[in-house]
């Protein structure tokens, strides 16, 4: 089972494989709207922060009603978080536990959801058959398939009811099901892992 000191290293390592770009444009508040390594910066209009663009930084070009500036050199040492915004090592939010926990928490809901999208099929199409394992023929669920299968679409809803979420066990797959629900899981992971 994953421990919140092996999430919070995670997160912390995704954050600072994210160093933020050369060049940098401000808002008016000084939060960093835009970044780039190219020192011709896109920033989205708005009256507010074209007025400060206008101010701080070099209008490089208007292209199609879109403003270029010349950015400013980054601040060094800040790396990009998961919330967004940019922080020194030290003050990235992926440090805290409170932070970790419910980003992973909304993950673990997420990946929940789909694991119960994953069986609405077989709960909705009375005549659907199943591939109990690779290469194997097709075959029609039972009734004590179905029960499971219940059952397991239970154990997925009270997850987040259960003591220690989000770092909690998956409830096993139904029997027949394993192999098929085990691909959908594993397609998932390919496609969150940049594969096919």
């Amino acid at each position: 089972m994953t421990t919140l000191a092996e999430i919070k290293a995670k997160y912390l390592s995704e954050a600072m494989a994210r160093p933020i770009e050369k060049y940098c444009i401000k808002d008016h508040t000084g939060r960093i709207v835009a970044r780039s390594n190219s020192p011709v910066v896109h920033v989205f209009n708005n009256e507010a922060d074209d007025a400060y663009a206008a101010e701080h930084y070099q209008l490089k070009e208007i292209y199609n009603g879109m403003k270029f500036w010349l950015g400013e050199l980054s601040p060094a040492g800040l790396y990009a978080s998961a919330d967004g915004q940019f922080y020194t090592e030290t003050e990235l939010p992926e440090n805290t536990d409170a932070f970790c926990k419910e980003r992973y928490s909304n993950e673990i809901k997420a990946e929940r959801n789909a694991r119960i999208s994953d069986t609405d099929d077989y709960v909705k199409l009375p005549d659907i058959t199943v591939a109990r394992s690779a290469g194997a023929k097709r075959s029609a669920l039972e009734d004590a398939d179905r029960t499971e299968l219940e059952t397991y679409r239970q154990a997925l809803r009270n997850l987040p009811e259960e003591q220690g979420f989000p770092f909690v066990q998956w409830p096993e797959f139904p029997t027949a099901l394993a192999y098929e629900l085990q691909q959908k899981v594993n397609a998932r992971q390919n496609m969150r892992q940049g594969g096919f």
